[in-house]
């Protein structure tokens, strides 16, 4: 009976750190987004954490058959990248990502409803940096 019940525990702790590292550690994917860094602020209220939005080139559709500007939103992690970062607003700025399945507070805000891809955007470095251009013509 013992036996029974130290294999059942050791499962359930397995399991639960299993989940845990799949949902919360284990990135989903990586790459890279271009566009105007729109907005760039440090928020929270216990987990102060530096959250963007970037306006990428294109249209997307939303529900409901209306059409809407393709924004990125994400959360910054490093304080000297944040700083770059809040230097580069107005410009076209092209950074790298890591993306993870569920969010943890203390790593940003969860923009679930907000990008086009469920999950928690994390920006680790800056692959370059530029003036933006944009089209005033259709």
């Amino acid at each position: 009976m013992r036996k029974v019940i130290f294999l059942s525990i050791l499962f359930l702790l397995l399991f639960g750190a299993g989940y845990i590292y799949w949902f919360y550690y284990n990135s989903f994917s990586d790459g890279t987004r271009d566009g105007v860094l729109y907005k760039f602020s440090r928020k929270g209220n216990i987990f102060k954490t530096y959250e963007g939005e970037m306006v990428q080139p294109g249209l997307r559709s939303v529900q409901g058959g209306a059409i809407n500007t393709n924004n990125f939103f994400f959360s910054v992690s490093d304080v000297k990248l944040a700083d770059t970062l809040d230097k580069c607003i107005g410009k076209s700025v092209k950074v790298h990502y890591i993306q993870y399945r569920k969010s943890l507070p203390w790593r940003g805000e969860n923009y679930n409803g907000k990008n086009q891809e469920n999950g928690q955007y994390i920006i680790d470095r800056i692959e370059n940096v530029s003036e933006a251009h944009l089209n005033s013509g259709f």
